[in-house]
């Protein structure tokens, strides 16, 4: 289980954020909120709720521990 991730914003969408973690890009959905906040090419820290279905994986970042809490 994936719960944090750090490194480099490769891109934002309107629903997700790409993070490079030393070469691979974790695709990552967050609220509007968080998603403002991290810039192509700056730095990210987001704590990662992992999500695991029969047909994917899929991470949820949030900014902060209460946010992540209340997800």
């Amino acid at each position: 289980m994936i719960a944090k991730l750090s490194g480099v914003v490769d891109s934002v969408s309107a629903e997700s954020v790409v993070i490079d973690v030393n070469g691979v890009g974790y695709l990552v959905h967050a609220s509007a909120r968080t998603l403002a906040a991290l810039n192509p090419g700056g730095p990210a820290s987001l704590l990662v709720e992992t999500q695991m279905r029969d047909d994917r994986v899929q991470l949820y970042g949030f900014a902060g521990a209460a946010e992540r809490d209340w997800f």
